[in-house]
């Protein structure tokens, strides 16, 4: 008896934020991508209330009519110069990280997808990035396109998996298992140690402890899936792109720790690698956070 072909399951419920930018396009195009038959893909579009909170009652109420009316005219003038079909759209009230993150928890997404301009750390200390509070507080995973990632209209196809072993890291390992087989995808898996070690025995003792941890941390599908182990003594982030490129991978994965109370701190520090490797990467970077293991 032939055995069947194993068929790819689909991401059932896909979340795309948007503010109705180019990047958001961007991000939509690759979910759409990676929607199959069954999906539901929503655009969401957060209405800060702060623009409406204050003043008297009929006031605030006219103003509220109008942050409404405009959000969702500029939504649907988004989608109809973008091109974009085959999703559903949402307008929802709120801060635009907290408010995704309910509208995701909500609606058991299985997915987030979403865009970062934020080119430097400069701009994201002062700012701040919506895009990492998200990653870090969503109960699923979280694809990034960054400002130099080009994300391609398919499915992705090759997974590199970044770790430097530490526990948040390696405990995303079976929401990676659970991903490769939705994609029917293999994975590569680089771990990036300091230059600075030199020492020819310290090296090899490092490589055996790679790759040891890493094949006892995965389960057995994922090690089916898995095609090499890399070890490189660089600096992680050009380690990590690098590795990425030679490869053309499609997405480059990170687990990534919970921001927990201090969630919108963390996002302000402009040397955390999940942002500097988002920044960097020529290719999608999809985000497991700690916790969802």
């Amino acid at each position: 008896m032939v055995a069947k072909k194993q068929v790819p399951r689909p991401f059932y419920k896909i979340v795309v934020p948007t503010d109705c930018s180019l990047g958001s396009a961007r991000a939509m195009e690759f979910a759409l991508a990676l929607a199959g038959r069954g999906s539901r893909v929503t655009a969401v579009h957060a209405v800060d209330s702060l623009q409406y909170r204050f003043g008297p009652r009929e006031s605030r109420k006219v103003r509220k009519q109008q942050a409404w009316t405009l959000a969702q005219e500029s939504v649907s003038r988004w989608l109809q110069e973008s091109k974009l079909s085959g999703c559903d759209t949402i307008v929802v009230e709120g801060e635009a990280a907290p408010a995704i993150t309910a509208f995701a928890a909500a609606k058991g997404a299985d997915l987030v997808v979403l865009a970062t301009s934020a080119r430097g750390p400069a701009s994201r200390v002062l700012l701040g990035s919506v895009a990492e509070e998200v990653f870090r507080m969503v109960n699923c995973p979280v694809f990034v396109l960054g400002p130099k990632a080009a994300a391609k209209k398919r499915k992705p196809s090759r997974l590199v998996f970044a770790t430097d072993l530490e526990p948040h890291s390696l405990a995303a390992l079976p929401q990676l298992s659970n991903i490769g087989d939705r994609l029917g995808a293999e994975i590569s898996v680089i771990r990036a140690v300091h230059p600075d070690i030199t020492s020819r025995r310290e090296r090899s003792r490092i490589r055996k402890e790679t790759m040891q941890k890493v094949e006892t941390a995965a389960d057995s599908a994922l090690r089916r899936r898995i095609r090499k182990i890399h070890l490189e003594f660089a600096h992680p982030v050009k380690a990590i792109v690098g590795f990425a490129n030679r490869l053309k991978a499609d997405v480059i994965v990170m687990g990534i720790r919970s921001g927990g109370e201090l969630t919108r701190a963390s996002t302000h520090i402009p040397w955390a690698l999940a942002h500097r490797v988002i920044t960097e990467a020529s290719c999608p970077v999809l985000t497991i956070r700690s916790s969802m293991a």
